[in-house]
Order: structure tokens, then sequence, then C-alpha cells
């Protein structure tokens, strides 16, 4: 706890002149977020499940495995898009809640991925969203509208095989 001591001492800068200061400094970013959800008759944990095997299945298993293994925090992923060399590490894992992810390689100066599974009864939502800080010159464009095709198909097939596996 402060005491009246630890606070006399504080020298207060006007809001106006600290924010010219950081304002002038750093001009403030423009991210792109893509959002996909799906309401999935299945627990939580069957999705989450799910999730991880079509994970595997779709780049070809893990490069390292991670901890727990083999999805767990520090897992990569090795895989091709086109002409691009990927890598995606999880950087959270908790499951059968919540994945975290950045992806390396893409035409980005940011990409992370999250996947957020929330009981609703005996069925969950998933909620998958993309931060992404694309390049200036546009060249990130094409890549994040094929990101966000490419996690709508995979959602719905995600959603599909959940409920087919919870015999819903």
């Amino acid at each position: 706890m402060a005491t009246r001591e630890d606070v006399d001492p504080m020298k207060v800068v006007p809001a106006a002149e600290g924010a010219a200061a950081v304002g002038d400094a750093v001009p403030r970013k423009q991210y792109t977020t893509v959002v996909v959800e799906r309401q999935i008759a299945a627990p939580r944990g069957v999705a989450f499940g799910v999730l991880c095997g079509m994970i595997s299945e779709a780049t070809g298993g893990y490069a390292v495995d991670g901890d727990p293994a083999p999805h767990g925090m520090g897992a990569r992923l090795e895989f091709s898009v086109g002409d691009l060399d990927l890598v995606e590490e999880v950087i959270s894992f908790e499951p059968p809640w919540r994945r975290v992810y950045e992806l390396t390689g893409a035409p980005v100066a940011l990409y992370q991925g999250t996947t957020l599974f929330t009981d609703q009864g005996s069925t969950c939502l998933m909620a998958w969203s993309l931060l992404i800080d694309p390049l200036p010159d546009g060249s990130s464009d094409g890549f994040i509208a094929a990101a966000r095709t490419f996690l709508d198909r995979f959602a719905d097939t995600l959603k599909a095989r959940a409920e087919a596996e919870a015999g819903a």
C-alpha cells in the first residue's frame, strides 16, 4: 500500500504534454481482427480435442512437441501454404478452454490466433480470433483474405466433426 510519503514526491505531468510526446514519437498501429464463431452441439472437451486433432492433420503433425505433448505450450507446427513456409508456435495452452498461437513466415508484421471454447450447458461456443498487424504496403491483403476463408471452412468442419463425435 502506498503511503503519503510515497505519493508526495511523484511528479505530475499534464495529460496534454504526455500525450503529445507519446503521440509524436510512435504512430498508432492499425491492427486487423478476424473473429469466427460457431455454436457446437458438443461439450467443449470434445470440441477442443477435435480442434487439436484437426490442426495436426492439416499440418502434418508437430515438428516439436509441446508441454503437455504433443499440443501444449511450445509446440511447433511447420508447414507450407503456396510459396510460404510457415511456423505456428503455441504460446498458451489451457485445455479444454483456450489455445493461443503465433504464426511466423506470413507476409504480416504480427499474426496471433486464439481459439476459445465456452460451455453453454451441454453445448459450447467456439470463438476463433486473429489479431494481425498487416504490412503497410498492402502486401498482406491477399494473405489475410485467405486466412479468413480458411478459418471459416476449418470452423465448419470442426463443428461437424465434434457434433458427429458427440452423437449430436
